[in-house]
């Protein structure tokens, strides 16, 4: 579990209240000191702020949020590895099979983040939504805009129309 995550990459889009325009605006909030954070723990909520920053999202009053999912994460980590070296079924001596139980330590986890991270705004249908209800619009749509702002502005037949 040393492995630094990337969640810029795991987490390609987030959302959240505010969508800027200025990331270097964005300050992000210092882990919550009660929180306890380990340092895989720390690397994990840093990663996470870096990612709400690169995408815009002003989330300042995140930080108990962002430390509950950071512990989330650390304890699926731990479960999905050792499901994989240990398996995710056990045999009885009457021969039913079962789950183990960090098998469904994994499989709860992974609910759990699966409600959290939307609430968060760290998915991408939460980012197009907020982007949508902020009016945040993708630079693409304004290029087209600037050009044919451009074309009306210049003096010939464009212009009268």
């Amino acid at each position: 579990m040393n492995d630094k995550v990337n969640f810029a990459a795991a987490l390609p889009a987030v959302g959240g209240s505010n969508v800027v325009a200025k990331t270097g605006d964005i300050e992000s909030p210092p882990a919550p000191k009660a929180m306890g954070l380990s340092p895989v723990e720390q690397g994990l909520y840093d990663e996470i702020c870096e990612a709400l920053r690169k995408a815009g999202i002003d989330h300042v009053t995140s930080g108990l949020a962002i430390s509950f999912i950071v512990r989330t994460v650390a304890q699926y980590l731990d479960a999905n590895a050792r499901c994989a070296a240990e398996g995710r079924t056990q045999v009885s001596k009457n021969g039913w099979v079962s789950p183990t139980p960090w098998a469904e330590d994994e499989k709860r986890l992974k609910m759990e983040l699966g409600q959290w991270l939307p609430k968060a705004c760290l998915t991408i249908p939460s980012l197009a939504r907020v982007r949508k209800d902020t009016g945040e619009k993708a630079e693409q749509d304004d290029l087209f805009s600037a050009l044919v702002e451009h074309a009306t502005a210049l003096p010939g037949p464009a212009s009268r129309h």
